[in-house]
């Protein structure tokens, strides 16, 4: 498997699709057609403008890929403006299948289920290497709707009998939620799941960054209308978060600030940042005194803790570098970023860009390819607490695709 990332953030839809291909293929230094083309780009773009520049250059191949706030490369990042990153891809013997399924808008679970089936019937296990990519904003009613990979999963589940190991991104264009198209393969749509299930000699190892720590003890949701928290502790959700901080933030101030941390690993042991899922506060519903969250899992029963924000990236090299070192006698080839883009310094009020640090650990020992995203999806703690794919937020999680050394993938 060769990869070659471009990066354009030229307004113009069709240069920058020529730009980004053009840059992917120099990567590469290949001079015969990819398979594939992964392609992101924000909402301020032609999709069809954007795909057709694109296979200008690398011939027709199946386009794969949507919305992102932004995206990242090896030398270049950048969000909430005309950025769009395209990585050719070819496979030299490995196998990798496109699973489209539509009606996330009818119903996320129904739609997980039919993919799911899709994924048994072609032979996939536990062990399987699959990414996931959805739509994750709905405005078909007027408003914004996030649609839910809580749901997305729990279907996928019940129609494969289990689920992989899998990451994946819930995709958005900007921060204001503007409908974004998808390219899924040959067609460009909306509101669709998509599966790339990769043969088993590509193993896509990650681990998953969110750099918050817990700030108080465990409390309880005792209420909860999907993903509206109403009651913690048998008390009304905003006076009893409101009170615990001592009223040092408003209710106003909530969205996009206060953040959860759901424990599913031993609940007294260390702190451990892997068995932790970040849920990150969406709005506030003032008439029912409740907390909007991002996923509808956080259901009555469910401990919590208040969970604050590290300034300092330090945490961030050692666990990619983990990734690389544990490789042994594979050669990693690709290393794709899915990261939260509540997370980018401009939106996020910290001094360092989490994207730096990125490519500085990488340092250009792979190409990379990253994207804001609105959720990401990762593997969270170990059986029996955890052990299982979830939606998370806040969380940056950073794959690296490896074959082995020596031999040809098959």
């Amino acid at each position: 498997m060769r990869v070659g990332v471009g990066y354009s953030d030229n307004p113009d839809s069709t240069a920058a699709g020529v730009q980004a291909a053009v840059g992917a293929v120099a990567q590469a230094g290949r001079e015969d057609p990819c398979d594939m083309v992964l392609l992101f780009a924000t909402a301020r773009h032609d999709a069809r403008a954007l795909r057709d520049a694109v296979l200008s250059v690398v011939g027709h191949v199946p386009v794969v890929g949507g919305g992102a706030v932004g995206t990242i490369t090896n030398d270049r990042f950048g969000y909430a403006g005309d950025q769009i990153a395209a990585a050719c891809v070819w496979l030299e013997g490995v196998r990798c299948e496109l699973l489209v399924e539509d009606g996330l808008l009818e119903s996320e679970e129904e739609t997980g289920k039919r993919l799911g089936k899709r994924l048994a019937e072609r032979g996939t296990t536990r062990e399987s290497p699959v990414m996931l990519f959805y739509d994750a904003i709905d405005r078909t009613g007027g408003g914004v709707r996030m649609i839910m990979a809580t749901w997305l999963l729990a279907g996928l589940e019940q129609g494969l009998g289990f689920l992989p190991d899998l990451t994946g991104a819930g995709m958005q264009g900007d921060y204001i939620c503007t409908p974004t198209p998808q390219w899924t393969g040959e067609d460009i749509s909306e509101h669709r799941a998509m599966a790339l299930a990769f043969s088993g000699d590509i193993r896509i190892d990650n681990v998953i960054m969110h750099g918050c720590r817990p700030a108080t003890r465990y409390y309880t949701v005792t209420k909860a209308d999907r993903q509206v928290i109403l009651e913690i502790n048998g008390q009304p959700a905003l006076q009893f978060i409101d009170e615990l901080l001592n009223g040092a933030i408003p209710p106003e101030g909530y969205p996009f600030f206060l953040i959860l941390g759901v424990n599913r690993g031993g609940k007294w042991g260390e702190y451990d940042e892997n068995n932790y899922a970040s849920r990150l506060c969406l709005a506030i519903d003032k008439e029912r005194g409740g907390i909007v969250m991002f996923e509808p899992d956080m259901v009555e029963g469910t401990e919590f803790q208040i969970m604050y924000r590290s300034f300092d990236l330090g945490y961030m090299k050692p666990k990619i570098e983990s990734l690389f070192q544990g490789l042994g006698d594979r050669e990693p080839v690709f290393a794709f970023y899915i990261d939260c883009a509540g997370r980018a310094a401009g939106y996020g009020g910290v001094d360092m860009e989490d994207a730096v640090v990125l490519q500085n650990t990488v340092a250009g020992r792979v190409p990379l390819l990253g994207i804001y995203t609105g959720v990401e999806i990762a593997s969270i703690g170990v059986p029996p607490h955890g052990g299982r794919p979830r939606g998370l937020d806040w969380t940056g999680v950073f794959c690296l695709f490896s074959v082995p050394k020596g031999r040809e993938c098959q």
